[in-house]
């Protein structure tokens, strides 16, 4: 990962054992009215897209829902088709993550009202291949931060990495066919060559939690890295029609800013679950 205060230009080129290599980052901020992905954690309560109060600036908030499992999700016109959803965009968010050279992924997310908390909650991003009918799942990968004994307080940065083009499963992901059988080093990046859904949430993969009470939240400086030049691009095993997703055309942020260090979680113990 780059230092923040790079990563916050649109485009920048690095130098490494004298081969220059270019990159480039799409960072939804919400400041000039955009909604790329069309994020969203329910369908069943309104999306509003708030003029302050983010981190900084404008942010998407949306709260009034109960979930045992509080989800952020961008979801392509591949996921489940036929079913009235006005959530569903092909956006850089889904799609084709090997050919872009996805690297990382990187969110501001703020719990602003908790419903219910339980100390095994982690930040876990996961990615989802549907099969050509859209309605079972081909591959999925979860990649999970460490535990959260208590709900963070304010705006937290959580980061993660992707290496679509690796030729090894990346450290850190759990990546499985959607039979739960494992998943193989040979299926990372054909994997990624058609990704249906991204969703980043406050859980850890297995667990159960309660759904007691409402939740609000709220995102902002959705940010994705990835290679600005042309990237290998494994051959795809039978189950897999790679899709294309074009390159966006980076736009200027307002303000060139590293993002702000996360502030020290309260101490476990302070709140009944």
């Amino acid at each position: 990962m780059l230092p923040r205060i790079m990563r916050a230009f649109p485009f920048y080129v690095v130098a490494a054992s004298m081969l220059a290599t270019a990159h480039a980052s799409f960072v939804e901020t919400y400041d000039d009215g955009t909604d790329v992905g069309l994020w969203h954690c329910s369908l069943g309560v309104p999306r509003i897209i708030e003029a302050s109060g983010g981190n900084p600036g404008a942010y998407l908030q949306q709260g009034g829902f109960s979930t045992s499992i509080p989800t952020w999700g961008s979801v392509s016109t591949r996921f489940q088709p036929g079913v009235n959803d006005p959530y569903k965009i092909d956006s850089i968010y889904t799609g084709d993550w090997t050919t872009l050279g996805v690297t990382s992924i990187a969110v501001d997310l703020n719990v602003i009202q908790v419903a219910t908390w339980a100390t095994d909650r982690a930040v876990t991003l996961e990615l989802l291949q549907m099969d050509e009918t859209g309605f079972n799942v081909n591959y999925d990968a979860t990649y999970t931060l460490p535990d959260l004994p208590n709900p963070p307080v304010g705006w937290q940065t959580y980061s993660f990495p992707v290496d679509a083009n690796s030729s090894t499963i990346p450290e850190g992901w759990v990546f499985t066919h959607g039979d739960g059988t494992p998943g193989i080093d040979a299926e990372w990046s054909p994997f990624l060559h058609r990704v249906d859904l991204t969703s980043i949430g406050f859980y850890k993969p297995g667990f159960a939690y309660p759904s007691l009470g409402t939740w609000i939240l709220g995102i902002d400086n959705i940010e994705i890295d990835f290679q600005a030049g042309p990237t290998p691009t494994p051959t795809p095993t039978p189950t897999v029609t790679p899709s294309s997703t074009p390159t966006p055309t980076a736009r200027p942020t307002p303000t060139v800013r590293p993002r702000p260090t996360p502030r020290p979680r309260p101490v476990p113990g302070g709140n009944p679950r």
